[in-house]
């Protein structure tokens, strides 16, 4: 095998692949606007601890923008909000296929004769009353 045809994309090392593996720090803090937002909420929860001692910062704390904030602000807001691409990514590492299942994956063959058992597919007519009662509701 000459090193011409190598095509060093195509590797299978398990090292290569950990190096490939998406890391969350890349969604979840290298993006400037990921900063911006754990910075303003290290600042608005740090005004929150000192509106304890301080009456005038306490009663800014008790405003509606201030209820606004205390949504877009808390930790697990971000988490869920810049975790979405890093979600993403790791369904597409992991070989996750976007889009509806068929109907060989929600309903895999049995393994005796390759045939599927009628009663676990409730869209066969065969399966009795699973089918009966997926499409007739009450029975009737």
């Amino acid at each position: 095998m000459d090193a011409d045809n190598v095509n060093p994309e195509k590797t299978d090392s398990p090292i290569e692949r950990r190096l490939d593996r998406p890391l969350a720090s890349a969604w979840l803090w290298r993006p400037w606007y990921a900063k911006l937002w754990w910075v303003s909420m290290l600042f608005y929860w740090g005004g929150k601890l000192a509106s304890l001692w301080s009456e005038a910062v306490a009663q800014y704390y008790a405003t509606a923008l201030a209820g606004y904030l205390n949504i877009l602000l808390y930790p697990f807001t971000a988490l869920m909000v810049l975790g979405v691409g890093f979600a993403k990514a790791w369904m597409d590492y992991r070989g996750f296929e976007w889009g509806p299942p068929s109907q060989e994956q929600l309903f895999p063959k049995r393994s005796v004769g390759g045939l599927r058992d009628p009663y676990s597919d409730p869209l066969d007519p065969k399966s009795g009353m699973l089918h009966w009662r997926h499409f007739h509701p009450h029975g009737k």
